[in-house]
């Protein structure tokens, strides 16, 4: 009969490696370099042993504590009288490139002051945890940008493990970022979750630090107010500038809680509302002209929306002749780009305030009804315009966010659970990486 050998998977749970070692398989260490490897002040590997676990080979340190006194957790006493041990082994970080686990004796200590046993208190394993401080930071560290799986797969862990850490990492330093700094400018935007659903998520960043605050289940006015409500009364004083686009229940949020604060209307958002009307004339015109002139206009909308001075010299002449094709579009093309100017050339608040009231009145003199409605809209939000001037602030940070957001989602397929997303939102964009270019 063929024997079919045993092959031992890699052990992925430290308790179990407990159970498949014993002290009589370790070699006593000659020397203090793989205590000094090891890189843990409280702990001394006195022993070690290699094993091959399935495709993998595996370091296994038997370590004794430096100090046989410990803290009392109850009355904060010293004490020395160990009531039991039991042995512990945990997954730490790889040692000369082997996935590493340590063994030690896990001690309670009874106290001699208040007569209590306790547990001894140590720095580098939080309690019921199978892995150390080190490795589960290092096993954070590595989801960022990636996926739990592949970190799973690569570190040879479940992943519910990997997930957990992940997940216990990213909440405990999202609550030590909050409230870290004063708030000077807030960026509010949207992000979609699903498309063809309708389903938004909120996201509330601070510009100047470059990082995310919040990102709330949906764009609803009265949930942008509670957050704001969860500002201290000093915070919410700090905001002088509130960015977003055009959608009213920010702009209401805004005026109901913070009245000090300017809101600023993104600049890029009012040029697509400009750029769109630009479009719907194209399209208007170009189901007017007949079959071979349509084929010379087809197309051309990235050409009339792009700025002038990007085109090449191809461009540039193509563009002409798409002008020619249509004085009133030619006038509008002509409109948007000394509109574009003013925010491009003008610093200046109150000169920006008289140049937009020429070209006003430069747009109600062509007649042209496109333009007329994108007047309506400039004329509502006038004044969140013009704040644009004051510091010149825009949402392209806000929308940058937006981007990796996808990017995150994309990596992922999607997210079920809308709390999954948001801690990873803050894991890698969070108040931790404020200021990190």
């Amino acid at each position: 009969m063929k024997l079919i050998p045993y092959i031992i998977p890699f052990v992925k749970d430290a308790a179990r490696a407990v159970k498949r070692i014993c002290q009589a398989d370790f070699r006593a260490v000659a020397d203090e370099t793989l205590t000094e490897l090891l890189g843990i002040a409280t702990l001394i590997v006195t022993m070690y042993a290699m094993r091959r676990e399935g495709e993998h080979e595996v370091l296994h340190l038997w370590c004794a504590h430096r100090e046989e006194i410990a803290r009392c957790t109850r009355c904060g006493a010293f004490s020395t009288a160990v009531h039991e041990e039991e042995h512990r082994c945990i997954r730490h970080l790889d040692v000369w490139g082997k996935k590493t686990f340590l063994h030690f004796m896990a001690r309670r200590f009874r106290c001699e002051q208040c007569d209590r046993t306790f547990a001894e208190q140590l720095s580098f394993v939080d309690s019921h945890r199978r892995q150390s401080t080190a490795f589960e930071r290092h096993v954070y560290q590595s989801c960022l940008g990636g996926t739990c799986k592949a970190v799973s797969l690569r570190e040879g862990l479940s992943h519910a493990t990997t997930r957990q850490i992940f997940s216990r990492w990213a909440a405990a330093l999202k609550g030590k970022a909050s409230g870290a700094a004063t708030i000077r400018v807030l960026g509010i935007d949207e992000i979609s979750l699903k498309k063809r659903h309708r389903q938004f998520a909120l996201v509330i960043s601070d510009i100047d630090r470059r990082c995310i605050l919040a990102v709330l289940p949906d764009r609803e006015k009265k949930t942008l107010e509670t957050w704001i409500d969860t500002l201290s009364p000093e915070d919410q004083k700090s905001i002088r500038f509130v960015s977003m686009d055009m959608w009213a229940p920010y702009h209401q949020a805004a005026r109901n809680k913070l009245p000090h604060a300017k809101v600023v209307v993104d600049r890029f958002h009012v040029m697509k509302q400009l750029n769109t009307r630009l479009t719907q004339l194209r399209t208007a015109h170009q189901k007017e002209l007949s079959a071979e002139m349509r084929s010379e206009i087809k197309g051309s909308r990235w050409l009339l929306v792009r700025n002038r001075s990007d085109l090449s010299t191809s461009e540039e002449a193509q563009l002409i002749r798409l002008l020619n094709l249509c004085p009133e579009l030619r006038t509008l093309y002509l409109l948007k780009e000394e509109f574009r100017r003013i925010f491009d050339k003008v610093h200046d608040r109150h000169k920006a305030e008289r140049f937009f009231s020429v070209w006003i009145l430069k747009a109600g003199w062509t007649g042209n009804k496109y333009l007329a409605k994108f007047i309506i809209t400039l004329r509502n939000w006038w004044e969140e315009i013009l704040n644009y001037f004051i510091e010149r602030i825009t949402n392209g940070f806000v929308e940058a966010l937006n981007g990796v957001l996808r990017v995150i989602m994309r990596i992922a397929f999607g997210y079920r659970n809308f709390h999954n997303f948001r801690l990873r939102a803050f894991a890698e964009l969070g108040t931790s990486h404020a200021n990190v270019r």
